[in-house]
């Protein structure tokens, strides 16, 4: 078979319940010329049984296995190496394509003259009852391209990059999460060429185990991540500062909520007086009341009468 147009890497671990569609998903696609590269992060359930049948069904699957388990930024990485596409895309396992993907980016590039480019498309947000709606993101605007990825969460499943970019600016796998933001940033800061395509493509499922939706964690090392790509040596000239510290701002106010709720006082106080300070308005100009009144709940005495007193009133208005 000649060379595959796209290739398209998903990296899994313990995937058993979603790989299936996710793989499915691709087949499904009405652009045929692909390859899929499934890289296996040392799955210990079924996955990798799911992702070997596959390869043996259909000869555009080639499955790679981690020795050990290495975060996904690694696994795409080992995949871009073995990608024989033009374009290399993604998908994450528990996500999936809709049937167009392929061709939609195939034509949008078609209209662009095939350029070396970065191009994503819009997405669906789905949740775990199958009801879908729009991704919320507003159309990207390339005289802003730093602020927009700082501020608008573009995941791989969403890309199409030539070969050539994703070999040179390549996942870092000290950053394991938060790496779409920092792998963007670092091809704007090499002048690469970007492009949104207006139509939704992909599904973005809320899986309870993933990052987003699964991890105790998350804020913390949103924030450890962030901190680091904020401070690498190439991009600090270039990132509006404004837009760091609302994203800065948004996990100190989840950190602080956290604090609250297992009354822990003065680490509540510390995250919510960083969270202000980084964005007086409020990183969604409605976190500062919701800090305001936990402050107050967080008061000796004082803050249990009038939580008291509210729990009174609510019953009294129910």
């Amino acid at each position: 078979m000649s060379k595959p147009f796209f290739s398209i890497v998903i990296p899994f671990y313990n995937r058993a319940s979603t790989l299936g569609r996710a793989i499915a998903s691709v087949q499904a696609q009405t652009y045929s010329h692909w390859e899929l590269v499934l890289v296996d992060d040392a799955s210990t359930d079924a996955s990798a049984s799911i992702a070997a049948q596959a390869s043996e069904q259909d000869s555009r699957i080639r499955v790679l296995t981690n020795a050990q388990n290495q975060e996904r930024s690694l696994s795409r990485n080992r995949g871009i190496m073995v990608a024989q596409g033009r374009y290399i895309c993604f998908l994450d396992s528990d996500d999936y394509h809709l049937p167009e993907h392929l061709s939609m980016l195939y034509k949008g590039l078609e209209k662009l003259g095939f350029p070396t480019a970065f191009l994503f498309t819009k997405a669906w947000n789905e949740d775990a009852q199958g009801n879908r709606e729009e991704r919320v993101c507003p159309d990207f605007e390339t005289t802003d391209a730093y602020r927009y990825f700082i501020l608008y969460t573009v995941n791989p499943q969403r890309w199409c990059v030539h070969s050539s970019i994703l070999h040179a600016v390549k996942f870092d796998p000290h950053i394991p999460i938060c790496e779409d933001m920092d792998t963007t940033l670092r091809m704007v800061a090499k002048g690469i060429p970007m492009y949104e395509l207006k139509e939704r493509t992909t599904v973005y499922v809320a899986h309870p185990e993933s990052f987003t939706w699964g991890d105790p964690k998350k804020w913390q090392r949103e924030l450890n991540a962030l901190t680091s790509i904020f401070n690498r040596r190439e991009l600090r000239p270039f990132l509006p500062l404004s837009a760091c510290n609302l994203r800065r701002s948004a996990c100190h106010y989840h950190l602080a909520v956290e604090s609250w709720k297992k009354k822990s006082t003065a680490r509540f106080y510390r995250h919510a007086g960083l969270s202000f300070i980084l964005c007086p308005k409020g990183y969604n100009r409605r976190t500062n009341k919701n800090l305001m009144i936990l402050a107050v709940y967080n008061l000796p005495v004082i803050g249990s009468l009038v939580q008291k007193a509210v729990s009174k009133s609510k019953v009294v208005l129910g």
